[in-house]
């Protein structure tokens, strides 16, 4: 078999991993046990549980130091990586060995992984390497500077921040030209603001420096932290401005509009019992989507969400997607479901 391409016995091996003996098949020698790490660890998901040491005799400890090892390190086969639970110190060193070792990393998902004692300790030139995570294309994660960073210097197309970004920041992570305004494809943000009429302006900014980007999904929280709840009058303003200047982002397909804390919506004593209640809330949001996408020319949208609510646009009717699937929830990232 030594003699036979390197593509002929990658062919092989894909019928070992349908039929269960890839495990075994991988023992036979170290050629053997590298092409069956390149299926075996394409999609690796990583889940530390709290108490974790790296002297631990767990199997996911065993594991991610095999990835790193000195004389058979199969890091650099992995292309989709899953981080979550907790990540001490010394923990955190094994996973930026890792990240610095694959080369064909193209997703990264660690929006639940708990850093304990401090954010992650990356210096500031590894960012900036070729090296470091040069394929890289999709990011999931909560800290906004880790993420910044590696929009600057990769081709990121599809991109989810759980922290909340304020102006200032949004600016850093979005300019005119740069890396991220060519090759965004979905864009998951929590924007904070301190009125609406921030909110509207951290809308303009980006629709301005991603009109010319490929972007197809955009779904934005705003933390509006006022000195009073938003209203559901300033909401719909605040809506009606945004639309106009969504106008300019053509190749959008999904749009997901949130604002946080939720706007108050009255319901009149006469609608009846809660679920009523609830029904009419949700007419009322169906209407403001149906206008904003009326009035900005959004026909090719196939997509929308607003507040707690969604729906697939189908022949130009709105359908209802369920609660479990709106883009605000902090399990779902766009990209896992997608083809961005």
């Amino acid at each position: 078999m030594r003699d036979l391409p390197e593509e002929l016995i990658s062919y092989i091996f894909t019928f070992f991993a349908h039929s269960g003996v890839l495990s075994n098949a991988m023992l036979v020698c170290q050629d053997w046990y590298m092409h069956g790490a390149r299926i075996l660890h394409f999609n690796v998901t990583l889940n530390l549980r709290p108490g974790l040491s790296i002297n631990s005799s767990d199997t996911i400890i065993l594991f991610m130091k095999r990835l790193v090892s000195p004389t058979l390190s199969t890091a650099d086969c992995i292309h989709h990586l899953i981080l979550s639970g907790f990540a001490s110190l010394e923990i955190q060193e094994v996973i930026l060995e890792i990240l610095g070792r694959t080369r064909t990393l193209r997703s990264l998902d660690m929006h639940a992984l708990n850093i304990i004692q401090g954010g992650m300790l990356i210096s500031p030139d590894t960012f900036t390497s070729d090296e470091f995570l040069p394929s890289l294309i999709a990011v999931n994660a909560f800290s906004a500077h880790f993420c910044v960073s590696l929009a600057h210097t990769r081709r990121i197309h599809a991109l989810r921040i759980h922290e909340p970004l304020d102006i200032s920041l949004l600016r850093c992570l979005s300019r005119p030209r740069d890396q991220l305004a060519k090759h965004i494809q979905c864009l998951e943000l929590i924007l904070s603001a301190t009125s609406t009429a921030a909110a509207i302006e951290s809308m303009a900014y980006l629709a301005s420096t991603l009109a010319d980007a490929p972007l197809e999904a955009l779904a934005l929280q705003f933390a509006v932290d006022g000195p009073g709840p938003v209203s559901w009058a300033q909401f719909e303003l605040a809506l009606g401005e945004m639309g106009m200047y969504l106008r300019s982002l053509r190749n959008l397909r999904s749009l997901s509009l949130v604002f946080r804390p939720d706007p108050i919506m009255s319901v009149n004593a006469d609608v009846g019992p809660p679920s009523n209640g609830e029904e009419h809330r949700e007419t009322v949001t169906k209407r403001l989507a149906e206008k904003l996408i009326r009035e900005n020319g959004m026909d090719r949208l196939r997509r929308i969400e607003v507040r707690w609510h969604g729906w697939w646009i189908e022949d130009e009717q709105l359908v209802p997607l369920p609660r479990t699937q709106l883009l605000r929830l902090p399990h779902l990232w766009l990209f896992a479901e997608s083809d961005c």
